[in-house]
């Protein structure tokens, strides 16, 4: 019972038929088209690296020892944000191919819908005729629930206007019967009602199983028309690309940062070696 209404192929296209591709349906403009770990960049606005201290014209034998150290730090730091910023680079020109690719599949996809193979229209009448004995099996099954409430519903509105009446004539003893008398045709109702809710719920789950079968299998055959899968296979490997270039910068960008934290302290002990003369 999730689509009572005929389906129209250009609404299947925008959010269905495409929605089992990644990220997102790419018939609408809503999904993120810029591929895995977009808005996460890990080295996105990495701190820069900071200067070391000027020596004074005679350093002391700490003092230029620990400066020695320093420059083999920073040297190793700036390698690991030269890998990083390197990692920025090919994950903005990756996420430009699979924007691009993209594009080329939704088209593909768009074209092949506007002139579908007879695999596609095999499918798509498939899927059709299947929401038309939707609606009618559905609506049998309505049917039966209205002629319950038809039949059962007369009695309960008897009971309710007795009671009204016993109420106005403050007949106890008659209102006490008809209370019971609600209860039992209340209780006739639901018993009565179980069976075709039931169907309903039964034959509601048999038809959606059963669209959600054809949908699969119109989307089976659009990634395998010859038209479409070279470009549905691009955009997977730019996923994997893009997965991997998110990968790799956290784990250069993570490296930096640590390189980077290490100069930092070489930097304080330098400067404490200057203030004492060291």
């Amino acid at each position: 019972m999730r689509n009572d209404h005929p389906v129209t192929f250009d609404a299947l296209e925008n959010r269905r038929l495409l929605s089992g591709w990644p990220f997102g349906g790419f018939g609408d403009d809503h999904g993120d088209h810029d591929g895995p770990g977009h808005g996460d960049d890990h080295g996105r606005g990495l701190p820069a690296l900071p200067a070391l201290p000027t020596l004074p014209a005679t350093p002391g034998t700490k003092t230029t020892t620990d400066f020695a150290t320093a420059q083999t730090d920073l040297a190793a730091a700036q390698t690991a944000l030269t890998a990083a910023q390197a990692d920025q680079t090919k994950l903005t020109a990756d996420r430009a191919t699979f924007a691009s690719d993209s594009a080329a599949l939704r088209s593909a996809v768009s074209a092949l819908l506007k002139a579908p193979t007879a695999a596609i229209t095999a499918a798509q009448d498939k899927l059709k005729a299947d929401e038309a004995a939707e609606r009618a099996g559905l609506k049998a099954d309505r049917a039966a629930i209205q002629a319950v409430f038809t039949k059962d519903s007369p009695a309960i509105i008897t009971d309710l206007k007795n009671i009204f009446t016993d109420l106005r004539t403050k007949n106890t003893t008659q209102l006490a019967l008809d209370q019971a008398q609600l209860k039992t045709d209340q209780a006739t109702l639901q018993t009565d009602l179980a069976a075709p809710l039931a169907q309903l719920k039964t034959d509601d789950a048999a038809f959606d199983a059963t669209e959600d079968a054809d949908r699969q299998a119109l989307q089976d055959a659009i990634n395998a028309d010859p038209t479409v899968a070279p470009a549905l296979a691009a955009v997977k490997a730019d996923q994997t690309a893009l997965t991997a270039d998110q990968t790799k910068l956290k784990t250069d960008s993570d490296a930096y940062l640590t390189a980077r934290n290490i100069v930092l302290a070489d930097i304080k002990t330098l400067k404490t070696d200057i203030a004492g003369n060291l």
